[in-house]
């Protein structure tokens, strides 16, 4: 048989061919298929990290192709940052880590943290379930009524210390709104700086999630308790139509540009990532996983009986505030740096 006969055989059973190898293609089982994947927390088990965490394990499965198994690994130290490294350096980059940390260490780089040894801009970002709104109150028995009042009245704010945001964000009212909140630091946890409001120990606090603050007091807002002053947020919180913005009350450019560094952190509430360098397939694929658990009435059942508002914020959006961040000028930089120092 000549070559050109042979080849016009081989052409005209090509397409015969090609559907049946694409069908077998089709049936191969996902990369996913028979894995595990771990979603690595940088707290200890039972805080908003870890319950996030889990909420999201027990549903993001199913929106995968293969349907892997999906756990949960607790890696606390040094405030998450040790689960970031991890995440960053040590951990696969196929596909099968993910990691979720405090929402304020992807831009400890930018602030001279050098124990933080990742750039955030190279992580795979997934989501976030919500983004959140924090606020500033105070104890209706305070003496401070607004904003202004803070400006001559001293009002002791409770925080843990160690550069959480109730330990940062008196620090930027204080810059920003020549505010005289007396910081008082060394508190274990939230459960113990709410408790010293409780007891009159301190006036309130600055920089607390309105989230955990309407799920661990609910009594506190119900029976008008506290007063709230002033939300914290690049959003508003829709049942906080009443209650300022900070970002409303800024009227100076540079300390615009301040505020907006500190509450970038916020909009990516319950961060969610891969390492860097994971296969753009498989990052797409977990991001449309992410985006369908997000719309699952199960999964926003169980979040919202664990006090998470689902508000998702997509990867690609971390990404963008994150680029938008970095690019911030060195002036308010160094501002920044300042108060992270100051509330470690």
């Amino acid at each position: 048989m000549s070559l050109r006969k042979l080849a016009f055989r081989c052409f005209a059973v090509l397409p015969l061919c090609m559907p049946l190898a694409s069908a077998a293609w089709a049936q191969q089982p996902g990369f996913y298929k028979g894995k595990t994947i771990t979603i690595v927390v940088g707290f200890s088990p039972g805080g908003g990290y870890d319950l996030s965490a889990r909420t999201i394990s027990r549903f993001i499965g199913k929106y995968i192709d293969g349907n892997p198994t999906v756990v949960v690994q607790n890696m606390p130290g040094a405030g998450s940052l040790s689960a970031i490294n991890y995440l960053a350096n040590i951990a696969p980059k196929d596909g099968t880590y993910l990691g979720t940390f405090s929402r304020g260490i992807p831009f400890e780089p930018l602030v001279g943290n050098k124990s933080a040894q990742f750039d955030p801009r190279k992580l795979s970002w997934i989501g976030s379930p919500s983004r959140e709104t924090n606020v500033m109150f105070v104890r209706q028995a305070s003496r401070a009524k607004s904003i202004d009042d803070l400006k001559t009245e001293e009002v002791v704010i409770a925080t843990t210390g160690g550069g959480a945001d109730t330990a940062t964000f008196p620090r930027i009212i204080n810059t920003i709104f020549k505010t005289k909140l007396k910081i008082v630091t060394g508190y274990p946890g939230a459960t113990e700086t709410l408790l010293a409001v409780d007891r009159g120990e301190a006036d309130g606090m600055a920089g607390l999630s309105w989230g955990y603050l309407k799920a661990s007091r609910p009594a506190w807002i119900k029976q008008q308790q506290i007063r709230i002053l002033m939300q914290l947020g690049l959003t508003k919180a829709p049942d906080l139509e009443n209650v300022p913005s900070a970002l409303d009350l800024v009227t100076d450019e540079d300390d615009r540009q301040l505020l907006s560094f500190f509450l970038a952190r916020l909009a990516i509430a319950w961060p969610l990532a891969a390492p860097p360098n994971v296969p753009a397939d498989r990052v797409e694929m977990l991001r449309t996983a992410f985006e369908k658990m997000t719309k699952d009435a199960d999964f926003i059942a169980e979040a919202e009986r664990q006090s998470i508002d689902v508000s998702p914020v997509f990867g690609d959006e971390i990404a963008s505030i994150l680029a938008k961040v970095y690019a911030t000028p060195p002036a308010v930089l160094e501002r920044a740096r300042q108060i992270s120092e100051a509330a470690r």
